[in-house]
């Protein structure tokens, strides 16, 4: 798959390619890899690179998780989870000073849950995304 986005990006005029694989356009950080097409495969020197011909450049794994190398290791979350992790992230982004547990215990009464279990379910989520 990276070899045909490198192809298909080939002789525009690209310094350099950034090929992020992610599980779900909710996460904001890699989920499974990430590869770099670069000059000598290093993203650093892109800026010397050749953008035409592509000479020297080569495919760099720069970040591969267990989820990809090693998936019965992780678990992936529910869609409750998302939702709740989104509902966490939102209430305590906006308010630094805010308790979490007053979030978690807000988050549970909206939701007829325990607020151990939004714990959990929010812990999934971030659990996943650095798994």
């Amino acid at each position: 798959m990276a070899t045909h986005i490198v192809e298909s990006h080939r002789g525009q005029g690209w310094q350099a390619l950034s090929i992020v694989i992610t599980y779900d356009r909710r996460e904001v950080v890699p989920s499974y890899a990430v590869f770099e097409w670069a000059p000598e495969g290093r993203w650093t020197d892109a800026a010397d690179g050749d953008p035409v011909s592509w000479q020297g450049y080569r495919l760099h794994q720069a970040v591969v998780r267990d989820k990809l190398t090693q998936p019965d290791k992780c678990q992936v979350p529910t869609e409750q989870a998302y939702v709740l992790n989104a509902e966490f992230n939102q209430a305590t982004e906006d308010d630094v000073d805010v308790s979490e547990e007053a979030v978690l215990a807000n988050i549970a009464d909206q939701h007829s849950i325990s607020a151990a279990r939004v714990e959990e379910l929010v812990l999934a989520v971030e659990d996943w995304k650095m798994c």
